[in-house]
């Protein structure tokens, strides 16, 4: 697919990318991308390694991220994309499991970190360093590329891979223990990113804008080879922190993003007096301004990876910006259904992708067939047989089909069950309270318990106003546990949750300051919660939420 996307315009835009020496953004064509990917493509023949080998890549978006995927791939290499921010005893884990012979790491911190883990993955052979290193066993990708270049090795003659060959081994988050290697074939792969193009328009003169990484297989799918197919350019955005600027400067048609993004605009919105105008001084005030943040020409957003609040997809509607959600797993390469532009329905994840059945099974829970469910689980014969059963994927998600689109109710293991026998989705709760600019993270508790109780990280400017308004000294460490403080949480909590049924508002709040982040273990690299390691790192904060009986 490459390939042919090099050969059929080769003076298209490629890639951009920012040159922070030159300070300044250096444009690529598919004739100079399909250069770039040959040097690498000699480079790694020249390692001598087997068709099937495994090749991880740490390390962010970047033109050089692709050049080792697509190297790999065309000499039927699987690479294993690693999360960028992930932990060193996790990525250590990957490279043991996947059995990965070669690294990628962006910067040589990144390598020092993982090499006193050096006996787990005792497969590895080469590390290769994008930035130069000062020593030691990593390897600079320009030494590396130069010494091919002296050796003067020529293309690769050996054959390329099949539909059924891996193009990937990407894992799973691992919310509540080890993460999978889910394995997805070259056809798995195309046949998603066929689908695609068969509901949405990307064309030639398409601008995308990446900023997730590409151990996401959303973005990989989506963001990085469907504009391939559809010959569209492709942004690397700097950083997140700068995503802003990068924004404005790229202007991007199509955005791909997970929910929250538009979530924290949406939380800026909902802050602002100019909200509450009407049509059209509304438009006038606030929706230029909002599309001019995201650079003034996108045609369409693009939300998966996580369930989006309806308010916040109709918010963004009514404001001129239309983002399509949709819904899938890694399991499936990993599109199974999406809203379309012009027939968009935000209460839903849209109608099945062509190609694509799905079905209710026992419990509501959905099922999925088609060339993109994933060919097994690495190493794990069983967690594959589990998960697909007579072709059908069992995705965990409860869902209901109406009127030919699928509706996500949530997911069956996440369904708490109180201690009166009430019934509660606890992601439906805590997607409503993040919408409120207080709550920057928070998860809902309440198995086998009387009631609810939420735990929050509070977002510190917010909670700074909030406490001056009540008299509190937001440097205290005890300001969060006053009564007061205590009594504005519910008061928010419930008129968040105001639209829910009485026993699904959590009657106690617990409150930090401290985000849960990968470092400190209560997230995946993802940004999911791990619930259980939340639970158990507060045991006896709730506890105490429960009158010590929690």
């Amino acid at each position: 697919m490459f390939r042919a996307r090099v050969a059929e315009t080769p003076g298209g835009e490629a890639y951009r990318q920012f040159d922070r020496a030159a300070d300044g953004w250096r444009v690529v064509d598919w004739a100079e991308a399909g250069r770039r990917v040959g040097r690498w493509r000699r480079a790694l023949q020249a390692e001598l390694l087997a068709p099937g080998a495994r090749v991880a890549i740490l390390a962010r978006g970047s033109i050089e991220h692709v050049c080792m995927d697509q190297a790999a791939l065309a000499l039927g290499m699987v690479p294993v994309p690693l999360h960028a921010i992930d932990n060193p005893e996790s990525i250590a884990y990957i490279l043991a499991d996947s059995g990965a012979r070669m690294l990628l790491v962006e910067t040589e911190a990144r390598w020092i970190a993982l090499a006193g883990l050096r006996k787990r993955f005792a497969e590895l052979g080469k590390v290769l360093c994008l930035e130069k290193p000062e020593g030691g066993e990593a390897v600079w990708t320009e030494d590396w590329l130069a010494q091919a270049d002296r050796a003067g090795a020529a293309d690769p003659a050996q054959a390329g891979p099949t539909p059924d060959s891996l193009a990937a081994i990407v894992y799973t988050s691992g919310t509540t223990g080890r993460p999978k290697g889910v394995m997805l074939t070259h056809r798995n792969v195309v046949s998603n990113v066929e689908a695609l193009l068969q509901i949405v328009e990307v064309r030639p003169d398409d601008q995308f804008l990446s900023f997730l990484p590409l151990s996401h297989t959303f973005e990989r799918t989506v963001g990085y080879y469907t504009p391939i197919a559809a010959g569209a350019c492709v942004a690397y955005a700097r950083s997140v922190q700068e995503l802003p600027q990068d924004l404005r400067k790229v202007r991007p048609t199509i955005l791909v993003s997970v929910p929250r993004i538009y979530e924290r605009v949406y939380s800026r919105l909902q802050e602002s007096r100019l909200a509450r105008l009407r049509w059209p001084l509304l438009d006038l005030l606030v929706g230029r301004r909002l599309r001019a943040q995201f650079g003034g020409r996108m045609r369409f957003a693009i939300t998966g990876g996580a369930p989006m609040a309806l308010a916040v997809a109709e918010r963004f509607r009514d404001l001129g910006v239309e983002v399509l959600q949709g819904y899938g797993m890694t399991e499936s390469s990993p599109v199974v259904a999406a809203n379309r532009p012009g027939a968009n329905d935000p209460a839903s994840v849209g109608p099945p992708i062509p190609g694509v059945e799905v079905k209710i099974g026992a419990n509501d829970e959905l099922l999925v067939k088609g060339p993109n469910v994933m060919a097994g689980y690495l190493n794990r014969p069983e967690d594959t047989a589990k998960a697909i059963e007579d072709g059908w994927l069992h995705t965990g998600d409860q869902a209901e089909i109406r009127d030919g689109r699928i509706v996500i109710k949530g997911r069956i293991k996440d369904i708490l069950v109180t201690s009166t026998g009430e019934k509660i989705s606890p992601a439906d709760l805590e997607l409503a309270l993040q919408a409120d600019p207080l709550f920057a993270q928070a998860i809902v508790i309440g198995e086998n318990r009387p009631f609810l109780a939420v735990l929050a990280v509070l977002e510190v400017h917010h909670w700074k106003k909030e406490a001056t308004a009540l008299g509190l000294d937001s440097y205290e460490n005890n300001s969060l546990d006053a009564p007061a403080a205590r009594q504005m949480a519910l008061g928010r909590i419930r008129k968040a949750l105001s639209s829910f049924p009485a026993y699904a508002t959590p009657r106690a709040v617990w409150m930090t300051l401290e985000p849960w982040t990968i470092d400190n273990g209560l997230i995946t690299p993802t940004l999911k919660l791990k619930r259980p390691a939340i639970e158990q790192r507060f045991a006896e904060q709730i506890r105490r939420l429960y009158g010590g009986h929690g």
